[in-house]
């Protein structure tokens, strides 16, 4: 009898085996990050920026383009504008307002083992104003001290509306008291990092009102020495205790005048990315590590963020928020294992005990 009940234990746990194996192993387990409430700090608060933002845009008149703007942000710019500098993709805009890359943020900068207190230098163009405010959100949430310089110029669909720029944005929301890090400087951005292309008449209106902002304007015709200028005022304003360099958009001082490009899926790049030159190269060739957001496309892929989503007001959580387990199910198999060897080695001592006791008592009635 105990035999068959053994042989019967057997197969039931060589088909549970078999099912694990065949049948779970291939779903994954989802656990929440350890920087879990951190993250969705930080996206809840780029939610209440981008609302903020959609608000003021609406009380200054500024009309939002449903066609365009499908999620009514109001963080997505005009076709062409003064301040257009290049051409850029609408749908790489539209995917840039979600907030979970504030949440995304969070997650590479923990990574790096970035703390309250620490220093990061960024390079901030207007082409990308919800990635700015992304990275003002991450930054805040963390305590961190973000050394900023903005780029006015914007390509198309950014931060290209004449009378509420980027900074314009984002003194609105200082002034509110709801961001704590803020720009510090301005370029105008564009052809040399000058605006070559924009009409004077533009140029000295946005000089003008950034200064008012109390903003430093970094202005120089030579390539090499504005990249010089501004790497060292940043290592400057840092007392030279950067702990990571942030580069969002494709302002012209990130890669200076190199023919090489840097098609990134990964945010975080590789210590030995072949950049030599402009701001991207020294910071690299410093060590220090370089978050470089500019291959929409690539990144929302790489992290498993939608694409030019239509309903972000309706999103689910996104898997950024959680770890990935797949190898719980061979936890799971060893942990069955383990009980049924114990329970085998227990029964078969209990059995022992039982036989000592009644030989025991055999002679003893005998």
């Amino acid at each position: 009898m105990n035999k068959k009940i053994n042989n019967i234990t057997l197969a039931v746990i060589a088909l549970l085996f078999i099912f694990i194996q065949y049948g779970l192993k291939n779903k994954e387990i989802k656990v929440k990050s350890p920087y879990y409430n951190e993250m969705i700090e930080a996206s809840t608060k780029m939610k209440n920026m981008s609302a903020e933002i959609k608000s003021e845009r609406i009380r200054r008149g500024i009309e939002i383009d449903k066609s365009l703007d499908i999620n009514e942000t109001g963080l997505i710019g005009e076709e062409w504008s003064g301040i257009t500098t290049t051409l850029g993709n609408l749908e790489s805009k539209r995917t840039s307002t979600n907030p979970d890359f504030a949440a995304l943020m969070i997650k590479l900068f923990k990574e790096k083992g970035l703390k309250k207190g620490d220093i990061i230098a960024a390079n901030i163009s207007s082409s990308f104003p919800a990635l700015n405010l992304s990275l003002i959100a991450a930054a805040d949430t963390l305590g961190l001290n973000a050394i900023m310089v903005n780029s006015v110029g914007a390509s198309t669909y950014g931060g290209n509306i004449e009378n509420f720029t980027y900074l314009d944005m984002e003194n609105h929301l200082f002034s509110k008291g709801m961001i704590q890090n803020r720009s510090r400087g301005f370029s105008l951005g564009g052809i040399g990092d000058i605006g070559r292309e924009f009409e004077d008449e533009i140029k000295e209106k946005i000089i003008e009102k950034n200064k008012g902002y109390g903003l430093h304007f970094f202005y120089n015709e030579n390539l090499e020495k504005n990249i010089e200028e501004r790497y060292s005022y940043f290592v400057k304003e840092s007392n030279n205790k950067i702990k990571a360099f942030v580069n969002i958009g494709g302002n012209l001082l990130a890669i200076g005048d190199s023919v090489d490009i840097i098609v990134n899926s990964k945010v975080l790049l590789d210590k030995n990315t072949n950049m030599k030159k402009g701001w991207v190269g020294k910071f690299l060739k410093d060590e220090i590590p370089v978050f470089y957001l500019l291959n929409l496309k690539g990144i929302a892929t790489a992290y498993n963020l939608p694409f030019d989503q239509s309903n972000l007001q309706n999103k689910t959580i996104s898997d950024i928020y959680f770890e990935k387990n797949g190898n719980i199910w061979n936890y799971l198999i060893i942990v069955i294992f383990l009980v049924f060897i114990l329970k085998t080695i227990f029964m078969k001592k209990n059995k022992k005990i039982y036989e000592k006791y009644w030989v025991y008592w055999k002679k003893m009635l005998l």
